[in-house]
């Protein structure tokens, strides 16, 4: 497989394991579990949200954030899942094609934008002190 494709594969594969376990209860699902197992046998580098949201440096493997999940508590799993989802929303809307929209339309965007930002800054507050119970990366 060529390195453009085996990383694809890998983001797939990243994606699929953050929504399982966007479904966390205190375990990982066997999907999950499946998904990391793969992972772990993975070079690529994980995107700059995932090292940001597992409080991992800039140059993380899919390796270390297998390693990183298995070293979280349960509650840290939790939190990073939700402060994914939250955080990834926040990504796709700024990437939204603002170019040809009407005023009220810009507007009501701008609203829904700062409201958003409000969220990502106490999610990463909360993601911080989550995380930073078992140390930075």
């Amino acid at each position: 497989m060529s390195s453009s494709i085996h990383e694809k594969h890998s983001n797939s594969l990243l994606l699929l394991l953050l929504n399982s376990l966007a479904d966390f209860d205190g375990q990982i699902s066997e999907d999950a579990a499946l998904i990391l197992q793969e992972l772990d046998c993975r070079s690529d580098r994980i995107p700059p949200l995932y090292a940001d949201v597992f409080g991992l440096p800039s140059t993380a493997t899919c390796t270390d954030l297998v390693q990183r999940i298995y070293s979280f508590s349960e509650h840290q799993i939790a939190v990073a899942s939700y402060a994914f989802q939250i955080f990834r929303s926040y990504e796709q809307m700024l990437r939204a094609n603002k170019t040809d929209v009407a005023p009220e339309q810009k507007a009501a965007y701008e609203s829904q934008l700062d409201r958003i930002r409000k969220v990502v800054a106490r999610t990463r507050a909360t993601l911080l002190e989550a995380i930073g119970e078992s140390g930075r990366g």
